[in-house]
């Protein structure tokens, strides 16, 4: 309806400038076009009939120069025209009428809003693409391309869920091959780390947890740490540091100052103090100048004390009771592998435990029964 009133509006604005035209004179307006009557057309070549050629050599006439355009002289009226011109006037009068009728409409204020008609909005609301407003025809056609881009949507995100699961089964196939390949040396691998957990389980599965040791290491030296590997234990020697009221401590560095004093060769492994602290100053992978003959197989422990018969604290002894059971089931020992400095080259050391026999007898079975407790 709408491309309806368009066509009817523009075909009364050209009859309307072809009447002005005439009116004027033809002089500033573009040469009126001759309506056809209702019911003629264009004038058709019947089969057989050919148009006129130029023969060879005939040139279309010429004006001459000078000639041009007859112009109107003032206060001159122009020819009146054929009687076919006026029958054109007649048949244009009914659109003059209507143009006129068109402008006597009242005219919109400015800021105005036109109201349209249903027909007209949808006009404006469809593009310009589809001339015939109010056919839906255009709307069934932007739901169909709606539709197409969405099914190009959907099989592209089918097609890339696609790779990627193809993707997924190629890496799964390879790793199966790659097992089915090696399959045999994932079972040696296999074989080899459970004799390895084995072995560290039997190597770190103690049940006596270690005591708390402070690891403070000598520098290698030739008077105190030698640096010399120690390849296996066979037996732990308790000392005593013959120096009443002194730390582990003071004891760890007369050990350093060994290395400038060259006064004698000296260590241990560890030192514990008459607070019950330790003081690791030798790794058990090495050995310690603590006893001369034993040094290659062994492990010393000097232990300070207060009293001057050389007995050892509460707090002292309880340690060594601790640390010598730990180093029993690290070493897999027995307490016939605790001795005394005594045991091996007669120096009276520790002397409390030289001097008393049963004491030592007793330090012994406390050991005993620490590690009896434990298990």
């Amino acid at each position: 309806m709408g491309q309806l009133q368009r066509d009817d509006r523009r075909i009364a604005r050209q009859e309307t400038i072809e009447l002005w035209g005439i009116e004027g004179g033809g002089a500033r307006s573009p040469r009126p076009r001759q309506r056809r009557a209702l019911g003629q057309g264009p004038e058709r070549r019947t089969s057989g009939q050919r148009p006129e050629r130029r023969t060879s050599g005939q040139r279309p006439e010429r004006r001459e120069s000078g000639q041009g355009p007859e112009r109107r002289t003032s206060g001159q009226r122009p020819e009146r025209r054929e009687s076919g011109q006026g029958s054109q006037r007649r048949e244009l009068r009914p659109v003059r009428e209507e143009a006129q009728a068109r402008s006597r409409r009242p005219q919109r204020k400015s800021g105005q809003r036109r109201q349209h008609r249903p027909e007209e909005e949808l006009q404006f609301l469809l593009p310009v693409d589809y001339p015939q407003a109010g056919n839906p025809k255009p709307v069934q056609s932007i739901k169909r391309r709606k539709a197409r881009r969405r099914k190009i949507f959907l099989s592209r995100a089918v097609v890339v869920l696609f790779i990627v699961v193809c993707l997924i089964l190629v890496y799964l196939a390879a790793g199966a091959a790659y097992r089915y390949i090696h399959r045999d040396m994932i079972r040696e691998t296999t074989k080899k780390d459970e004799e390895v957990s084995t072995l560290s389980d039997k190597l770190n599965g103690t049940k006596i947890a270690p005591p708390e040791i402070m690891e403070d290491f000598l520098e290698v030296n030739d008077y105190s740490r030698p640096g010399t590997k120690l390849d296996e234990v066979k037996s732990v020697f308790v000392h005593y540091t013959a120096n009443p009221k002194t730390s582990a401590q003071n004891n760890r560095s007369y050990f350093a100052n060994l290395a400038q004093t060259h006064e004698r060769e000296a260590s241990a492994h560890l030192i514990i103090g008459y607070e019950g602290e330790i003081i690791q100053c030798i790794p058990f992978d090495e050995q310690a100048y603590a006893v001369r003959t034993r040094n290659g197989d062994s492990i010393s422990i000097e232990c300070c004390y207060l009293a001057e018969d050389g007995s050892f604290t509460q707090e002292t002894y309880d340690t060594l009771l601790h640390t010598l059971a730990w180093l029993l089931e690290k070493y897999d020992l027995t307490t016939e592998d605790i001795l005394r400095h005594y045991d091996c080259g007669g120096k009276k050391c520790p002397l409390y435990y030289v001097e008393h026999e049963d004491a030592w007898e007793q330090l012994l079975l406390d050991v005993e029964a620490y590690e009896a407790s434990i298990k």
